[in-house]
This record gives C-alpha cells, sequence and structure tokens, in this order.
C-alpha cells in the first residue's frame, strides 16, 4: 500500500514536474515548443498521459490493496505483500507505457494548438479513452473499496467486541486498534473526496471538449477562453498528488504523532531531544587515593 502511493506519487510527479517546468521555463524565453514542434506536441502529450495515468493506477491499486488487507478472507489477505505490490507497479508502468502510443501518431501541432490531428474520429476516442481510464474507473474502483473496506472493518470490530470480564490492558489494546482502523478510514475518505473534488474540473473540460469538437470556426476569444480553462484545470489535477502529506496530516492524530517521532530520531535538534540527561562522575576517597599513588 505505502509502496504504491509513494511511487505514484514521487515517481510520477517528479517527471511531470520536470518535464513541465523545463517546458514552461523555455517558453518564457523563446516560443513555446509545445505549439511550434510536432514532435515535440507528440512527446508531450505522450509522456503527460503516460505518466498521469500510471498515478491514477497506482493510486486505484493502493485502494484495493487495502481493501485486501481489511479483507476477512486469508487467501486475499495473502496476496497484499510486498513481492505482488512491486509486481503491480511494474504491470501498471508497462501497460501505460503501451497504452499511450497512439498519441504519438494521432497528436500534432494544428492552428497553434498542440491536438490530435486525425478528425473527429480520433479526437472522439482519445478523449473518450481519457475520461474512462483517468477518472471514471478510478473513482469508482475506489469508492466501491472504501465502501467494502468501511464494512470489513465493521466486521472486524464486532468479532473482537469487548467483553466486560477482559483484563484493561486488553481493552485499551481494542481501543487504540479500533482508533487506528477509524483513523485510516478517514484518511482514505478524505482521499478519495479531495480526488474527485480536484479532478472534476479536468473532467467537465473533456466532456465539453467532446460535445464541441464539431465546431471548427471558433473565435480567437472563446480559443484564449478553453486555452485557459484547460490549464486551470490540468493545474487542479496536479494538485492532487502534492496534497497527501496535508491529508493525512490534518485528519489523523497519530500520522501526526509517528512523524513526530519520525522527526525527533531523523533530526539532531535540540528542540526535538531535549529529554537528555548527563550526569556528573563521582569519585570515591579510595578511587582518589587509588589515583594519587
Amino acid at each position: 500500500m505505502f509502496l504504491l502511493d509513494f511511487l505514484g506519487v514521487s515517481v510520477t510527479m517528479l517527471i511531470q514536474a520536470g518535464f513541465a517546468g523545463a517546458t514552461y521555463m523555455y517558453s518564457v524565453y523563446y516560443p513555446n515548443p509545445i505549439v511550434t514542434i510536432g514532435v515535440y506536441c507528440k512527446i508531450w502529450f505522450y509522456t503527460n498521459q503516460s505518466v498521469s495515468m500510471m498515478f491514477r493506477w497506482m493510486l486505484t491499486a493502493a485502494c484495493l490493496d487495502r481493501y485486501a488487507l481489511s479483507s476477512t478472507n486469508a487467501r486475499l489477505r495473502h496476496y497484499a505483500n510486498i513481492k505482488n505490490t512491486r509486481l503491480t507497479v511494474i504491470i501498471i508502468v508497462i501497460v501505460w507505457i503501451i497504452l499511450p502510443i497512439p498519441l504519438l501518431i494521432l497528436n500534432g501541432v494544428r492552428a497553434g494548438t498542440c491536438n490530435v490531428i486525425y478528425g473527429y474520429a480520433a479526437s472522439l476516442y482519445n478523449n473518450i479513452f481519457t475520461m474512462i481510464n483517468g477518472y471514471a474507473i478510478p473513482i469508482i474502483t475506489m469508492t466501491i473499496c472504501s465502501i467494502l473496506i468501511q464494512k470489513n472493518l465493521v466486521n472486524k470490530r464486532e468479532r473482537r467486541h469487548i467483553n466486560i470480564h477482559q483484563p484493561k490492558g486488553e481493552n485499551n489494546k481494542q481501543h487504540l486498534e479500533r482508533r487506528r482502523d477509524q483513523q485510516a478510514l478517514v484518511m482514505l475518505f478524505a482521499q478519495i473526496f479531495v480526488y474527485f473534488i480536484l479532478t472534476t474540473p479536468w473532467m467537465i473540460y473533456n466532456i465539453y471538449s467532446t460535445l464541441t469538437l464539431d465546431i471548427i470556426n471558433k473565435s480567437a476569444n472563446r480559443m484564449a477562453i478553453e486555452r485557459f480553462v484547460y490549464t486551470l484545470s490540468s493545474l487542479t489535477v496536479l494538485l492532487f498528488p502534492t496534497s497527501s502529506f496535508y491529508l493525512y496530516t490534518l485528519t489523523s492524530s497519530m500520522y501526526r504523532k509517528e512523524l513526530l517521532i519520525m522527526l525527533r530520531s531523523a533530526l539532531p535538534c535540540r528542540y526535538f531531544n531535549n529529554n537528555r540527561r548527563i550526569e556528573p562522575i563521582r569519585h570515591t576517597l579510595t578511587q582518589r587515593a587509588v589515583t594519587l599513588q
């Protein structure tokens, strides 16, 4: 689960941020290569879709992994291990390296924009493919997994129902486990909610773009507004991977405590490590006499 989240956030964000940052920095002083160089336009769209799809499907796979870990089925829990997680990451990377390859053929520069240049059918296929695989499937899968995880946790609490004859130490352990499960569920629902909010503008723009594909004679103002809306919707999508840390920190007190423990052990700071005690060395009279001799 954490390996999928880590790879999905760090690797894909580094690639997207580096590629996009270098492009925008170059376009400040020179003409934007996305709308002036056909080969760069193809590489831009291919890389952007490939990397963003990797992240979304790794996040979806992480939700499936959480469901497997919370399941009462021992065989299902057995599949949620490091070996299968690594295999899942490799499969997702390979699949989303291969599937966006048609963009290298369909995309190009036309009328000062980088878009699909092979007619209405190709544009419609690309938009529908993107909406289904980048929005519909991840949202539906994550929502279903969240509901099933909640059901599994309820069953888990019922199975370990506290008996009044249990010792006090066992009650504290059960309370801690229940609290941990509740906070993990809150973190999951918050993650899905923020994903839905931040990706919905991009989804709405894609629907609008699909419905207006047959409109050829668009005015300059309308095209400028569409580019502006596209840029904003793309930025909201990029905000989600950077929000995971803040979501976990705000929604889980246990996560905050673990973070502080990690900082205290990693940072040799006086503020975090102020519990050190220095005691003077005590010498007895006999030890001093031996020393003088």
